[in-house]
């Protein structure tokens, strides 16, 4: 099943799965729709960079729910757990609900009413050598339209990862969703081609403010991002000739960069705020765009528990902003 993340709208559609870049978290969602090097205790980053799993996200759990687009509603439920001396592993299930449909049929005679899902369990690890950390997720997929019509694929993550010994400065490297489609909906045909993304970015906190800034580049296996369509009349001047247009290679440069920020109010509260120009460019209507790209939210940390908030505008309307909650569980007994 098709679910295309407003966040990818330009690039869309070419693929099978697309629900994989759905965003898995509230965290996540407000930090304008990625972040590939936020390392702490954040078991959720596991779903955007392997290598980000670590040993502060021992026995931690998170569940995610948001009620996404014409009713669309997807969740994420992840675990993480140490193993000294082996690796840090985590694992998550990452569920999409399309809701119930009517069938037809080629008469428009109406016919038993149906459901489509998708899901994608993932389980991953990471391991620290000399400095950097090095993890790769394993995504077993499947997607169903209706009785009949599902498919089966497996794609695989990998990703490396670095922080500052001080903890101010970290960075990540993802290759995301490189796999295959093992059966097909209707059993026949040629497979299609998963989501496949090359994502890398950089976190940093300022040594002496309560802030930490995130700069993530997206797409980076398609160096153009800009559409152009055939069909577009060129403009002309008063004299019937051609109007030169600007360049876009500016455009084009800033639709790969995603920027995002959290304010630290002590250890319990945060207010976050992301930027992503991609999702506004291709979600603005000719005349109006709204809130479309700007993403914020916030966190609440009470005792072993932390609730996320993440909103995200993809478009003027407000029928098309998005809201996403988070409870995320410390489940390590206390001494």
């Amino acid at each position: 099943m098709l679910a295309l993340p407003a966040s990818y709208a330009q690039i869309g559609g070419r693929h099978v799965y697309d629900f994989l870049n759905l965003v898995p978290a509230a965290r996540i969602a407000a930090l304008g729709g990625v972040n590939v090097s936020l390392m702490d205790d954040d078991v959720n980053m596991g779903y955007q960079n392997p290598a980000l799993v670590n040993d502060s996200m021992h026995h931690r759990a998170s569940l995610s729910y948001s009620s996404y687009l014409a009713d669309i509603g997807y969740g994420y439920a992840a675990y993480s757990r140490t193993i000294e001396g082996v690796a840090s592993f985590h694992t998550g299930i990452h569920y999409v609900s399309y809701g119930e449909m009517q069938g037809a049929d080629e008469f428009g005679n109406l016919t038993n009413t149906f459901s489509a899902n998708d899901i994608a369990w993932i389980i991953g690890f990471s391991r620290q050598v000399k400095g950097f950390r090095y993890g790769s997720n394993l995504k077993v997929i499947n997607s169903t339209l209706a009785d009949g019509f599902s498919s089966l694929g497996v794609a695989v993550d990998v990703g490396t990862a670095y922080r500052s010994k001080n903890k101010l400065f970290s960075a990540g490297l993802v290759m995301k969703n490189m796999g295959a489609q093992l059966t097909t909906y209707t059993g026949s045909g040629g497979r299609e081609p998963l989501p496949f993304e090359i994502q890398m970015g950089i976190s940093n906190k300022l040594k002496y403010m309560p802030l930490r800034f995130s700069l993530t580049a997206t797409n980076l296996e398609h160096p153009n991002l800009i559409f152009d369509n055939p069909d577009d009349v060129p403009e002309v001047d008063l004299s019937g000739n051609e109007v030169e247009q600007s360049s876009n290679l500016v455009d084009n440069i800033f639709r790969h960069a995603v920027f995002s920020g959290e304010f630290l109010l002590g250890r319990a509260v945060r207010l976050r705020g992301g930027y992503n120009h991609l999702r506004r460019q291709e979600l603005r209507s000719e005349d109006r765009a709204g809130l479309s790209g700007f993403s914020l939210g916030f966190g609440l940390r009470i005792s072993r528990i932390a609730i996320d908030y993440g909103y995200a505008s993809f478009g003027a309307a407000s029928a098309f902003n998005n809201h996403q909650f988070s409870l995320r569980l410390d489940l390590n007994k206390r001494t």
